[in-house]
């Protein structure tokens, strides 16, 4: 399923898998000045190709990897622009876990050319900024002080991450953004300005001084999560157990102290919990409460 709407002269197209009368989560990719800036998750690919039969495409630009951004880049015939670090894995496309094919889809290679720093079509410049964090090979485009920023900023309701996301280096990425000029961030999940960019930020950075300190006194990573998120909805636990701690409170504070994350993930724990529950019921509790469905973690790094 696909909805539509015009936000400050840019398309922006929200896609996601229908199943059973429900959209099990939504993503977004953007349509503005003939370009397509992300493309949505596999199993949505050709609806977004019928949606721009008709209309003028010069060039698809994707922020990174991850399935909900480049997962309907296959079916275009335009050139298709990633950072150079994504090429392979979007070539090469590993084989994801269950709960991400049924949300997402399972993504088809892609054969992509790679980002340039400043790039031109036509009449139209886009700028290309490298912002890791989120993953590896996350980049975001500045056009005409629009900035599309895919998965590099969330809201101050955080509480986890994903085992791969390093936010020592999302926060140097969202100072670099913010030195460029910027109404407007278009997210993969929602549409922000930039003083809720720079709430985001003081938000990190106020948790992680929080957490130093925790740690510096001795506290475990443990201690910390409990002093720190002390009231937990419900759905952040379903969240952790639903993904075998792939996103997780512990996750969040371990990549905001700088440390190495362990990997907990249990393949065991992971098909009990499906065999054990309805997979679409969870799916539909996330999709509520508007969180973020967790992502395996980089293989390629």
């Amino acid at each position: 399923m696909i909805k539509v709407k015009e936000v400050d002269n840019v398309l922006t197209i929200k896609c996601g898998n229908e199943v059973n009368g429900r959209v099990l989560y939504w993503t977004t990719l953007y349509y503005y000045k003939n370009l397509v800036i992300d493309t949505g998750c596999p199993h949505t690919a050709h609806e977004i190709k019928d949606f721009f039969h008709n209309k003028t495409v010069k060039a698809i630009l994707i922020t990174h990897y991850h399935e909900d951004h480049c997962g309907g880049a296959y079916v275009f015939s335009q050139p298709v622009y990633a950072p150079r670090k994504s090429l392979e894995i979007l070539k090469n496309p590993p084989k994801i876990p269950e709960y991400r094919q049924i949300v997402w889809g399972q993504p088809k290679p892609v054969h992509a050319k790679p980002l340039k720093n400043r790039m031109e079509f036509e009449e139209v410049t886009v700028e290309v900024i490298e912002t890791p964090g989120h993953s590896f090979d996350h980049v975001s485009f500045l056009i005409d002080e629009k900035l599309f920023s895919g998965d590099l900023v969330m809201t101050k309701r955080q509480m986890v991450c994903m085992r791969e996301e390093d936010y020592v280096a999302t926060i140097n990425s969202l100072k670099k953004v913010l030195k460029f000029k910027f109404d407007k961030a278009y997210g993969g999940t929602l549409i922000l300005t930039r003083e809720k960019v720079e709430e985001y930020l003081n938000y990190l950075l106020e948790l992680k001084k929080k957490a130093e300190e925790l740690y510096n006194e001795g506290k475990t990573v443990r201690e910390i999560v409990k002093i720190l998120f002390p009231n937990v909805p419900q759905f952040v636990y379903l969240m952790e157990a639903f993904s075998g701690m792939e996103w997780s409170r512990e996750n969040f504070i371990r990549s905001l102290l700088g440390l190495k994350q362990e990997n907990l993930r249990n393949s065991a724990f992971i098909i009990k919990f499906f065999s054990n529950c309805k997979v679409l019921n969870c799916c539909a509790i996330y999709n509520t409460h508007k969180l973020y469905l967790p992502y395996s973690e980089n293989r390629f790094r």
